[in-house]
């Protein structure tokens, strides 16, 4: 059948630990951006030589250099390798932390032209770390689709916890991004300040490099809701400040604030696909809820 064919050996996997395993989940979904820009380098300030040239490049202006321009002993990295880099070492804390390996659920998406899902919901402690990597796609930063595909990917595993009758957590959307969008994200930003104002998200919105508008992701909080010091501390450039951040996400889990109890009408959103073959989870129990019911 059509419905079966949507499900993936790992989607079907995770169905059949959610009905083994009853602990409550903590879902984190990670919104990447992996346009161009994400390829560029930071270089600390005053550790440049010369530049070879100018561009302009993903919608703004760069310089061109040689690596072998770069002075001793001055911080750089290219900032997609620096995000790698921080996003595995949190997963392999989580992953080898005993308690939050069968509660902490990862889902990863990327965006660039358009959001992809690069990483459907995995509880940790079956997470291939080194396989969660994000690469450099397209010149385009399309903010609304990552959004969008961000919280339909919640709602469902949500709606799976539910059949499953598991308890979750409120659930935590990272959202990353170095530069300004290329389409309009004003709906998406919308709904995730209803949530966010509603208790139904934790909202960890981060800007990636000197370029990142910060001032347009602080709009993805509700009036009265901006974290103090939003701009500094949301905002990552130096080295240090990719490990401060995700430091305080884990510390954020592990404090399991605010359960919210697997009781009542599933949440629903759009599908992302919109195809009467493809099932969505839009309507309570799936397909394969069933089928792994009638195997547990």
């Amino acid at each position: 059948m059509a419905n079966e064919a949507y499900y993936t050996s790992e989607h079907y996997n995770q169905q059949r630990r959610l009905l083994i395993n009853g602990d409550p989940r903590a879902l984190i979904c990670f919104c990447v951006d992996v346009s161009q820009s994400m390829d560029e380098w930071w270089i600390e300030k005053g550790g440049l030589r010369r530049n070879t040239g100018s561009g302009f490049s993903d919608g703004h202006n760069v310089n061109y250099f040689n690596l072998d321009d770069i002075r001793p002993g001055y911080a750089h990295y290219k900032k997609i390798d620096k995000l790698n880099e921080t996003l595995c070492s949190l997963l392999n804390e989580l992953k080898f932390d005993r308690e939050l390996c069968r509660q902490v659920a990862v889902s990863i998406i990327t965006y660039s032209r358009f959001a992809s899902v690069r990483y459907d919901f995995l509880d940790c402690e079956v997470l291939d770390v080194q396989s969660c990597k994000c690469s450099v796609e397209r010149a385009e930063t399309a903010m609304g689709d990552g959004l969008r595909t961000a919280l339909a990917q919640l709602d469902e595993m949500q709606n799976d916890l539910k059949n499953a009758d598991n308890d979750y957590y409120t659930p935590i959307l990272v959202f990353m991004t170095d530069g300004t969008p290329t389409d309009d994200p004003r709906t998406e930003f919308a709904k995730v300040r209803e949530r966010v104002q509603n208790g139904e998200l934790f909202l960890f919105p981060l800007g990636i490099g000197e370029g990142a508008d910060m001032a347009r992701l602080r709009d993805m909080f509700p009036v009265g809701k901006v974290p103090q010091s939003f701009s500094e501390r949301y905002k990552m450039i130096m080295p240090e400040d990719y490990g401060t951040i995700f430091k305080e996400i884990k510390d954020h889990v592990k404090r399991k604030q605010s359960v919210m109890v697997s009781e009542g009408d599933s949440i629903q959103s759009a599908p992302v696909v919109e195809d009467i073959n493809i099932n969505n989870n839009q309507m309570g129990e799936s397909i394969m809820y069933k089928y792994l019911s009638g195997l547990a």
